[in-house]
């Protein structure tokens, strides 16, 4: 794995936020390091009618073969949002490695 890239523009997201962010998605991206290229995570409040002071977390993981997989949640607050995208993170990766594999 080459990298892992949190981003935010949102002054109200502190960098504490995206260095856990960073944490989560190494924790979860350490077990297939060969088979990911790099990860993008991106924090921002959640627009729309009913989100107030909700977070969205958007994961972009670029595997090796140059496919991507992307997961997009909203939390009631940035550490949610973080926790639920890595959660999803984790099984979605296996599952896309291990299409790729027996194919």
């Amino acid at each position: 794995m080459n990298r892992i890239a949190v981003v935010s523009a949102d002054a109200s997201i502190t960098s504490q936020a995206c260095a856990y962010a960073e944490y989560r998605a190494f924790a979860v991206v350490a077990r297939h390091t060969r088979r990911v290229r790099n990860v993008r995570l991106v924090l921002r409040h959640a627009a729309g009618r009913g989100t107030c002071g909700k977070v969205t977390c958007s994961v972009t993981a670029v595997l090796e073969d140059g496919s991507s997989l992307r997961i997009c949640v909203t939390g009631p607050h940035v550490y949610a949002a973080i926790n639920r995208a890595v959660e999803r993170l984790g099984p979605a990766l296996g599952q896309r490695i291990e299409q790729r594999l027996s194919s």
